[in-house]
């Protein structure tokens, strides 16, 4: 967005110097986008993977790439979605194996906590190195080097052994995932609306979702199809939505309204994530206890429909006690079922293949999510943004906010900053349409108890998760070789 450029600091406490509005603490939207389709579209590629191959010596494999990547930041670039993807994936597999459903409740708390808590550290240690005269901008990931040994060690000496059998060949189908944002971002933007490439995109993406069977599919339609878990699956995108949004253009907010700085942004939404941290955490111990999911999901739905309409409502005038509260109520219905929609789905199937199946669907809906709410989201605030503050600056004689006087009217100044906090408030109803989609999934639920087996309950049945999952493979393998004989 160039016309969206920089602002001088002045009396007014307007200091954005050099501040870039389409980076978010030092993140560009457009960046973390990509990150996110990438993720989506290799997660197929590293399901069949996992499947295929020993969980450690994967996990050897994916942290020395990763130690790699990390000395050479091209690397890192090209890689990061794949080890992303490959990381979390891996983790839920690891779940659906080896925990029980009350573990994997427990498990899933502590890898949203651990995601948390890298969201909150990351954008200050970046910063921090970026600023520091005496070191790069590469030492942010080089500081990466002696933990990724350690777990390196760990993988290779303590991380089970476990192989799961798969001898069918699939076909891969990541186009999808690539040309939606596309066809969601681009045109408005970089293309006109009736160009070529606009139109052949939205042609191309049409006929790749038409011409698609279920012989060799990727995509885990059987896990979408289950009540319980296609619900849940619902309900982590939705939460995705709403994440997104708040998390990467909240600080927008205090850029235009308040004047920040990209690190003072950045430390106005740690209220944010830590009460986000705390629904997670609370979640994951009373949702085994109190059984009913249906009732966390809906209460979440609840608040974050109610937060986005709320964030709706907000002006540059707006107190920033009453942008907190509207904040909380968003972290709540995030948190209460972000990560804990995996552990109601692992709890709601008996057959470990079908919660591989849901492993796979919650890692692509969950990136999935939050890669709609940015395409559609940068699409609003890029055509809506910019004509509005096109509008406003030709009140004023100017075409661009680098406009040396432009920069310096206080007038100019302070309609930007309203035109700007409308735009922003205009996107939160992308959560308002999500959070109400989520409700109508909510009371679509079934309202009974589920039954947090702990590993001692599943034993009485017979197999544990890894003995079933080698029953189920073994017969997979079988029954792939007797149809191979008959053809």
């Amino acid at each position: 967005m160039s016309i969206f450029t920089e602002k001088t600091a002045n009396d007014s406490g307007t200091n954005c110097i050099r501040y870039n509005v389409s980076n978010i603490a030092n993140i560009q939207v457009p960046v973390y986008k990509a990150y996110t389709m990438g993720a989506v579209a290799v997660t197929p590629l590293v399901r069949r993977i996992v499947e295929s191959f020993n969980t450690r010596t994967l996990s050897v494999v994916f942290y020395s790439i990763l130690m790699m990547s990390v000395q050479c930041p091209g690397l890192l670039q090209a890689s990061m979605p794949l080890l992303s993807a490959a990381f979390l994936w891996e983790n839920l597999v690891f779940m659906s194996i080896f925990a029980d459903s009350k573990e994997a409740t427990r498990i899933a708390g502590a890898v949203g906590l651990s995601c948390a808590v890298g969201i909150i550290v990351g954008p200050f240690v970046g910063a921090g190195f970026a600023e520091n005269q005496n070191a790069t901008w590469r030492w942010a990931f080089y500081i990466n080097l002696p933990f990724l040994g350690l777990l390196l060690c760990v993988a290779a000496i303590f991380l089970p052994s476990f192989t799961i059998s798969s001898s069918r060949l699939l076909v891969l189908h990541c186009a999808v995932a690539i040309l939606l944002p596309l066809a969601l971002t681009m045109p408005g933007s970089a293309w006109p609306w009736h160009s070529g490439s606009t139109i052949a995109t939205w042609i191309v993406l049409q006929k790749l979702v038409i011409d698609t069977t279920q012989e060799n599919r990727i995509f885990p339609v059987n896990a979408l199809a289950h009540r319980i878990a296609g619900l849940a699956a619902l309900g982590a995108a939705c939460s995705g939505v709403a994440y997104a949004v708040s998390l990467y253009y909240l600080p927008l907010f205090y850029a235009f309204a308040r004047g920040a700085s990209p690190i003072e942004a950045a430390i106005h939404i740690v209220p944010f994530i830590g009460v986000f941290i705390g629904s997670v955490i609370l979640a994951s111990i009373v949702l085994p206890l109190v059984g009913y999911h249906a009732v966390f999901f809906l209460l979440a739905d609840i608040l974050r429909l109610i937060g986005g309409a709320f964030m709706t409502t907000i002006t540059s005038a707006t107190p920033d006690q009453t942008i907190l509260g509207y904040q909380a109520l968003l972290a709540i219905g995030i948190g209460l079922v972000f990560s804990n929609a995996y552990s109601v789905a692992n709890a709601s199937l008996d057959d470990p293949r079908e919660r591989i199946s849901a492993a796979a669907l919650f890692n692509m809906v969950s990136f999935s999510g939050i890669c709609l709410a940015l395409s559609v989201a940068g699409c609003v605030y890029h055509n809506l943004g910019s004509r509005l503050l096109q509008e406003v600056l030709s009140e004023f004689g100017f075409d661009s906010v680098a406009s040396p006087l432009s920069q310096t009217d206080q007038r100019i100044l302070g309609r930007v900053a309203e035109t700007m906090t409308f735009a922003i408030s205009e996107l939160f109803y992308t959560v308002v349409f999500a959070g109400a989609v989520c409700v109508i999934a909510g009371l679509a639920m079934r309202w009974q108890k589920m039954d947090f087996k702990s590993a001692s309950d599943q034993k009485k049945g017979g197999q544990s998760h890894a003995e079933g999952l080698w029953a189920t493979g073994n017969e997979a393998e079988r029954g792939s070789r007797r149809e191979d004989s008959q053809a």
